[in-house]
């Protein structure tokens, strides 16, 4: 019995991989034993090959799925890539639509900025000689909103620019006394004055439009 049993070990561990083993029970005889272990005995160079053909087939099969996926994945219609366009933003039009009407140096004479989803606002800010933006307002609110205050901001710049040209050729010389500035002071007051009453109305004015709107 104790040989039998010893044998039957052996068996286990020389067959370890075999699905079957006719012996598991222990009713098998020392011949039947003896013969199914020569029937079954295989060499570590036979366990090796063994394993190294069932990794390649292994290897075989994932290879075969992959492409076939790819295969599949190849078939399917692909999206056909339209480029576009460079986006043109709204302030970006504005100014190149501006150009027509200030010249190339648009830039110089109105500030231009976005007040809701495409669409744009301008604000003149070079005055008198030195910018062309209120002079043309009517064109440049054909473009673009106009400031609440723009038209009352260059009336006031306009007035302020006829005392300014009665001193511009001696302010900052040697013949700018404190008598020339007080009298300079003294003429723009009333302009500045009249502009911040003004704006008080338009002030009142976009209040009530305001509530209008709610």
């Amino acid at each position: 019995m104790k040989n039998t049993m010893l044998l039957l070990t052996l068996l286990f561990s020389v067959n370890a991989f075999a699905f079957v083993n006719p012996c598991d029970d222990g009713n098998c005889t020392m011949k039947q034993i003896e013969a199914y272990n020569r029937a079954n005995y295989k060499t570590h160079e036979q366990w090796v090959r063994e394993m190294e053909e069932t990794e390649r087939e292994m290897d075989r099969k994932f290879t075969r799925e992959h492409e076939e996926a790819q295969a599949r994945a190849d078939a399917v219609p692909k999206d056909v890539y339209t480029p576009k366009g460079p986006v043109i933003t709204c302030v970006q039009e504005v100014y190149e639509k501006a150009t027509g009407i200030l010249g190339d140096d648009a830039t110089k004479h109105i500030d231009v900025s976005i007040i809701s989803p495409g669409k744009c606002s301008f604000e003149v800010k070079e005055f008198g000689d030195f910018g062309r933006g209120c002079d043309n307002l009517a064109a440049l609110s054909s473009i673009a909103k106009m400031g609440f205050y723009q038209e009352e901001q260059c009336r006031y710049e306009a007035e302020s620019w006829k005392v300014y040209s009665q001193y511009k050729d001696v302010i900052y010389t040697p013949e700018w006394t404190n008598a020339l500035s007080r009298e300079y002071h003294k003429k723009l007051q009333p302009v500045k004055q009249k502009h911040i009453d003004n704006v008080a109305k338009l002030q009142d004015q976009e209040k009530a439009l305001n509530k209008s709107d709610k």
